[in-house]
Formats: structure tokens, sequence, C-alpha cells
């Protein structure tokens, strides 16, 4: 009898409701009629884009703050650890090989980051213990709430050389184009057995109306003149001329000269749109941009197909966007924006930055 039990037990009908039971038992406990969600991986801050330049007896760090740590509104509780180390002079420009040593130097709080300043979606530390001709490693750490490291950024290293001199004069004054900017370096002082950094360049920046300095070339220049034309009528902007080494890959700043209150010409032509995107829409391109500076009259709207420019708006246009129907799919465009001033004349100003994309979804 006990072997005819145990063999009916064994059969395999009684198996097959072992896991129909266990699942029963799962939905009755909590009430619902499917199967339990994966458990979602919650994404990694990330910093990519720290960056070190060299200012007087200092070096200044700048990275973008990740979007899980901008506002924190979880009290997830994440925080910035700068580690440094000095690196051999001659292995300074080989971000693989790994520091000897590396010390915390600083932990921010997004919430609270002095002695970092926060400037818009970036933040900035300066590092005032460093000492001329070393070379400097950081890297920022990401820690959770429990101090554990999350992630950590892209190394960056700094090249501390003396900087260059501060310019002797700065000059500005309005003429038919724009504003003419002159300036006179200052002498270089070279030391026996000092790394010589090369030219000296210089950085130009303008004040605006909307209160934030602008940078008016993404590379420094060379020479001792430039012209600004992508001014507004009759606005008054403040000037800032920086004297620069470019080092390997390092910027080493020298004492900024400023001249204050330069007022633009009362007849210039209006300066382009700062930012033009285009977005696919069905069966088009729609071309947008922000509004320019000052007073104007209306945008012209011109697209370049490889080298061949043409005008799209036979007449201004008072207000973004525009949208352009006689594009061919799967074609390289490339579209710009310039404003047209409401002077007697009406005089067209220079073209914006081009914005380019490809034509692939343009199905009826």
């Amino acid at each position: 009898m006990d072997r005819q039990i145990q063999h009916g037990m064994d059969y395999p009908r009684f198996a097959g409701l072992v896991p129909i039971l266990l699942l029963g038992l799962l939905l009755s406990g909590c009430g619902l009629k499917t199967y339990p969600r994966p458990i979602a991986q919650e994404q990694i801050p990330q910093i990519q884009n720290l960056r070190t330049q060299v200012r007087l007896k200092s070096v200044e760090l700048t990275w973008s703050i990740p979007d899980q740590t901008k506002d924190d509104p979880k009290g997830t509780g994440y925080a910035f650890v700068i580690l440094k180390a000095e690196v051999n002079w001659g292995n300074r420009n080989c971000l693989e090989c790994p520091p000897a040593s590396q010390q915390e130097v600083l932990t921010i709080a997004p919430e609270h980051p002095a002695p970092a300043v926060r400037v818009g979606n970036a933040f900035t530390w300066i590092d005032t213990t460093v000492s001329a001709q070393r070379a400097y490693r950081y890297q920022i750490v990401i820690r959770d709430k429990n101090s554990q490291p999350v992630s950590t950024s892209n190394p960056a290293v700094a090249k501390v050389l003396a900087p260059p001199p501060a310019l002797k004069s700065l000059a500005v004054a309005p003429e038919p184009r724009g504003m003419s900017l002159q300036w006179k370096a200052g002498t270089t002082k070279t030391t026996k057995g000092s790394i010589s950094p090369g030219e000296v360049q210089f950085l130009v920046e303008r004040h605006g109306p909307d209160g934030t300095w602008e940078k008016l070339s993404a590379q420094p220049v060379t020479g001792n003149t430039f012209l600004d034309s992508a001014l507004a009528a009759s606005q008054t902007y403040d000037y800032q001329v920086t004297p620069v080494y470019v080092f390997e890959d390092t910027l080493i700043l020298g004492e900024p000269s400023v001249f204050h209150q330069a007022k633009a010409p009362d007849a210039l032509p209006p300066p382009p749109p700062g930012n033009v995107w285009v977005i696919p829409v069905k069966g088009a391109l729609e071309v947008h941009w922000l509004k320019s500076e000052g007073k104007v009259e209306g945008y012209h709207v011109y697209r370049r197909e490889g080298k061949e420019i043409i005008r799209l708006t036979a007449t201004p246009m008072q207000n973004p966007p525009y949208l352009d129907r006689s594009v061919k799919k799967n074609v390289v465009y490339a579209y710009a924006v310039s404003s047209v001033g409401n002077q007697t004349g009406k005089r067209e100003g220079l073209l914006s930055k081009w914005a380019e994309i490809r034509s692939l979804m343009l199905d009826q």
C-alpha cells in the first residue's frame, strides 16, 4: 500500500500543480492579475566635460551639472568629490597613466555648492594651492547618499605656467561696420630655465544689455585688433580683452582689461539671431530662431545645399518660424537667418551661424 501511495504522488500530473499553486498564492496576495514588473534601473549621473584653465596663481575647474543632481527633488543626496594629484611633468599629457596618489580636496553638495559657484547649469571652483611649472590632474567622483561612488568624471590636467602680462592699453571706437577694438600687448619677461608657452593670444568678450559676458570668437585671436559687427544700433556695451597662452591643451590666462560704456553707431545693421534650429515636420522643414537685439524690420532666411546658397524669403518675415516645403528627401541642408534694420535704407545684417539637418522624414 505504501508503495502505491508513493507511486501516485510521483505521477507527473501532481508535479504540474506546484507552480500553479505558487502563482495563485502570489496573485491572491497582492491583488494583481499580471506578473510582477522588473525593478527599473535608475540612471547613473555622469560628468564628461570637466575642464581646467590656469589663472594667476590658481587653476579654475568647470563642469556641467548632471540632470539627476540639478534640483535633487527626491533627496537623492548626490555629492561631488574633487580629486587632485600632482603628476610628473614628463607624463603631463598621459591621461591614461595612473597618478601616484589622489587626494580628496573638496566635497560639494549641489544644493549648497560654496566655495564652488553655480552659474546656470555649470559649476566653477578655483584651486589656489598650486605652484608654477607644475602639472596637476583633477577628477570628480559622484557619490550617493551612502557615500558610495557611482561614477567618475574624465581626467583633466592643468599645466601651471606664469601668465602673460596685462595689456598696456585698450581702445574701443565705433565705425560704420561696427565697433573697433585695438590694444597694445604687455612686454613678456623671460626667466632663464622657464618653459616657453609660445605666442600671446587674446580672448575678446562683450557684455551686452542682457547682462552676461559673451565670447566673440570660439578660439583666442592673434594680432592686436578686432571688429565686432554683431551689434544692435545705439546700444551700449562693455568689452574685455584677456591675454592668454595656449600651452598644449591648457589655457593660461592673464589679467583682463575692460573698456566700459562703448556706444554702437546709430545706423548700424542689426545683429543676426543668436540661435537658429531646424525641426522636421510632415512634408517640410521648419526653421526657428531667436529674435535679434534692438529694433528690426524683419528677417531673411537662407538655405545652403552643397555650395549653393539661396535666399528663401522675398520680403522680410516678422516672426519665426519659416516653413520650407521645397526640400527633397535624404538631402543635407543648412539654414541661416539675417536681420533687417528698420532705419532708412533697411540694411540687412550679417548671417547667423548655419544650422544643418538631413531631411529624412518628409512623407506627406
